[in-house]
Formats: C-alpha cells, sequence, structure tokens
C-alpha cells in the first residue's frame, strides 16, 4: 500500500507514519484547544479540520477524538460546554465519513452487532414521540439522546479500519489516554492536598473510569514487551490506576476493577501458554509487594484505604434505616421503578425527569437512575432495554468467539482484556450512572468495534487459508 493524494497511511511505510503522527498532532491540538475553552471560533476551527480530515481518511478523526477524552470535564447537569464540544466535533467526524462512504459508494461491512445496533438507534430516535407525549422539551430530550449517537463510531471503525496494526495503534492510543486521565487526576488530587470524603473532589472534575478499563491492557505490554524501561512503566501506571481507584472510594469502581482483572487472570492462565502463565504470576507478585510497601513509607496512603475499607464495611448495615447511602438509592430505584411501570412497553422519552424524596425529604426532580437497565425501562420501555441486552449479549458472544478462535497469542490475550472490560463496564452499569456518559459509551462503542473488526478479519484469514489448501 503506497501514501496517495489523501492522508491514507499504513504502518510499513515511514512516510506513512510521519503523515499520521502530524496530522494527529495538530487534530489533537486543535481539538483539545475547542474542547477545553469552549470559544465557538475554535470549535468551529477544530470542527472543519475534523471534517476535512474526516473525508480524506476517517481514521484520523477517530484518534483524535480518543485524545479528545482528555479535555472533558464533568457533567452534572446536561452537558458541560467540553461535552458539547466533544459531540459537534464527533458530529463533524461522522458527517465526513459519511460523504466519504457515499462518493466512493462504500458499504458498512455486515456483522452480528449491526442489526441490534441499528434497532436501538432508530428506537431511541422514535422516543421523542413519547416524550413530546410525556410534556418532556425538544431541548431536554435531544440533551440525553446525543450521548447515544456515540455509538455511530462503531460503523466508521469496522468500516474504516482495515489492519491488526491500525486496530493496535487504536488500542494503543486509548491506553495513553487513560493512564493520563489517571494521573491528571491524581495530580489534582495531591495538588488540592486534602484527602477526599466522597467519590468526587475540588480538582477531579471528570470522574472517569477509563483508567480501570486500561489495566488488562497493561500487563500485555509487560508481558509481550522486552524492553525494561517499558515494562517499568506499564507497572508503575498500574500502581497510578490503583492509587487512582483508591481516591475515588467509588464502590462500584473498585468492584468493577477487582472482577475485571479476576477474569482476565482466568482467561490468559486457560491460555495455558507456560511462559505467558509465568510473566503474569510474576507480575502479580511484583504488584502485590509494590502495593504494600506505601504503607510502610507514607501514613496517608493507609488512612485512604481505611476509607476504603470503611466504605464496604457500611454495607453490613444495608437494611438499615442510617445506611442513607443505600437508602437513598433504594428509594430512588423504586421511584422510578414505579413511574416506569406506567408506561411499560416504549417507556416516557429520554429527558424525563421523576421526582422522589430522599431520607434528609429533599425533593429530587431528575432524569437518571442509578441502575442503568431501569434508566432504558423509564426512556424507552421493555423494548429498549430488551434491544440493549440483545446487543450486549451479541457483542460478549462475538467476543468469545474471537477469542476461541484466535492463534496469535498477543491478539488473544488483547481479545481476553476487551472481554474482562465488557463484563466490567457491566457491573458499572448497575450501581452508577458514569455508564452513560459520553467518555464511557465511547471507549464501550470503541471497544466494540475493534473486538468486531478483529472478528472480521479473523473469518476473512480463515477463508483465504481455505483458499490455499
Amino acid at each position: 500500500m503506497e501514501l496517495k493524494n489523501s492522508f491514507k497511511y499504513t504502518t510499513s511505510k515511514t512516510t506513512g507514519n510521519k503523515v499520521f503522527y502530524i496530522a494527529l498532532i495538530l487534530g489533537t491540538i486543535v481539538g483539545l484547544l475547542s474542547v477545553y475553552t469552549g470559544f465557538w471560533s475554535i470549535i468551529v476551527a477544530g470542527g472543519i479540520f475534523l471534517l476535512l480530515i474526516s473525508f480524506l481518511n476517517p481514521k484520523f478523526g477517530v484518534f483524535i477524538l480518543v485524545f479528545l477524552l482528555l479535555g472533558l470535564t464533568k457533567s452534572t447537569a446536561g452537558l458541560t460546554e467540553s461535552e458539547i464540544a466533544f459531540m459537534i466535533l464527533f458530529s463533524c467526524l461522522v458527517v465526513g465519513w459519511f460523504v466519504k462512504m457515499l462518493i466512493k459508494k462504500t458499504y458498512i461491512p455486515t456483522s452480528s452487532i449491526n442489526l441490534p445496533l441499528f434497532l436501538f438507534l432508530f428506537v431511541s430516535i422514535l422516543s421523542i414521540v413519547k416524550a413530546y407525549c410525556n410534556n418532556v422539551s425538544i431541548n431536554d430530550w435531544f440533551a440525553q439522546w446525543k450521548v447515544f449517537l456515540v455509538f455511530i463510531l462503531f460503523f466508521v471503525i469496522i468500516s474504516e479500519f482495515e489492519t491488526r496494526e491500525e486496530l493496535k495503534k487504536l488500542i494503543s492510543c486509548f491506553v495513553l489516554v487513560a493512564i493520563l486521565i489517571g494521573a491528571k487526576d491524581v495530580f489534582f488530587y495531591f495538588q488540592q492536598g486534602v484527602f477526599a470524603l466522597a467519590g468526587e473532589f475540588a480538582g477531579i472534575d471528570y470522574a472517569s473510569f477509563l483508567f480501570i478499563m486500561a489495566t488488562p491492557f497493561l500487563f500485555i505490554v509487560f508481558i509481550f514487551n522486552k524492553n525494561f524501561l517499558i515494562r517499568l512503566l506499564s507497572v508503575t501506571s498500574f500502581l497510578l490506576i490503583v492509587l487512582r481507584i483508591s481516591i475515588s472510594l467509588m464502590r462500584s469502581y473498585i468492584l468493577a476493577f477487582l472482577i475485571i482483572l479476576c477474569i482476565f487472570f482466568i482467561l490468559s492462565l486457560n491460555i495455558k501458554n507456560k511462559k505467558i502463565s509465568l510473566r503474569l504470576l510474576t507480575l502479580i507478585v511484583q504488584l502485590s509487594i509494590l502495593i504494600s510497601v506505601p504503607f510502610l513509607f507514607f501514613p496517608q496512603i493507609a488512612q485512604l484505604w481505611q476509607k476504603v475499607e470503611y466504605r464496604f464495611r457500611i454495607l453490613s448495615t444495608f437494611y438499615s434505616s442510617q445506611n442513607l447511602s443505600v437508602h437513598s438509592r433504594l428509594v430512588e430505584i423504586e421511584s422510578a421503578w414505579n413511574c416506569a411501570l406506567q408506561q411499560p412497553l416504549l417507556g416516557r422519552g429520554f429527558g424525563f425527569k421523576y421526582q422522589y424524596y430522599r431520607p434528609n425529604q429533599t425533593l429530587y426532580e431528575v432524569p437518571y437512575v442509578h441502575f442503568t437497565p431501569l434508566f432504558f425501562v423509564l426512556d424507552i420501555g421493555f423494548i429498549g432495554l430488551s434491544l440493549v441486552t440483545w446487543l450486549i449479549v451479541r457483542v460478549l458472544r462475538l467476543t468469545w468467539q474471537a477469542f476461541k478462535k484466535e492463534n496469535d497469542l498477543f491478539w488473544k490475550l488483547l481479545i481476553a482484556a476487551l472481554f474482562s472490560n465488557f463484563i466490567g463496564y457491566i457491573v458499572i452499569s448497575f450501581f452508577d450512572t458514569s455508564a452513560l456518559r459520553i467518555d464511557s459509551l465511547f471507549y464501550f462503542t470503541l471497544a466494540m468495534g475493534i473486538v468486531t473488526k478483529i472478528k472480521i478479519i479473523q473469518d476473512i484469514e480463515i477463508q483465504n487459508r481455505a483458499r490455499l489448501t
């Protein structure tokens, strides 16, 4: 493959790599300025840049959007300026990609994910009718619904990414960004100089869980890379992620983190490769020692873990009225459930707000619920929930099929990491609303697209081998 008039690149050509990195750096700088500043003039400039580059080669736009996750800030009600800017730039990527598809008359590759994803997007758009019937304003409906536009990224990935090497680069970019997000949060934490009493604190402006998803990929780097510095960096990054999770004090994050590690270790050991098993066990021992060392020299770390332990210990009083945290969630879920049952089939439409009283007798009117399946029942009914369930089951099944078919040890572990991440994402969605934020859905879609493309490549490789024989 040669470098032609477009920005098309290949990892085997030095010139192609230079064009790729130059475009990536320029696009990321413009994009980050757009997201961070919120100035409409820069957002327009960034949008034009992404529109142009996505028309020439949408792969560049996807890489840039991954780096733009660094600029997202926390959303408390609706979307922040950074999220709005991100969605505008994402829309420019989609438009550029769609125009390119029309001009070149190319089609989206078929996969088992396409149909449930199309149907979900179709039903979610139709929810505007239910929202109107329930007196939800168009602005409120659109503010909540447009987050699901991120799912279009799936079709961009399976259409534009062609080789395993390109997918490997995409995963590498995500891991780098996830680590930087965790490092940024830890930096703000120590800069503030006080310990958090809750899951969030001043300075950490976006409680993302992407750093959790990067964990199994760090083990893969340690296992397969022979460079001592890179191995050391992977271990350091893991310790940074452990610290960031401890800082969050969020039980759902800690639970998902442990489940991801357990599933990844089980799948890795199931490969029955002595070299991989030995390196993995060696790494576990090293990390266990390194994690225990800070307790000897930094009493503040010990205090932090005491708070983590307390957060789990109070669950023993689950049914007690004194446990306000659990009691508030149960009241919230019960109110949302009763409201959802009034219109169970198609829901009330995105943006609908229900009311409930917390134990402190404060009235809340919110469009979300800390149990994602119930959120979908409330907004798009049991029909919408069944489509979401169908989509997730298809993703898990396709990932498992790809894992069983893969013969290359490196890619087999990568697929195992993606599978464990999907399970971790589902776990978080049962307890926290962060599963439906832009960065979370972006990664879920990214991982879904990557594993689907791997499966497509596997099928092509099997067909080619069959022809040769």
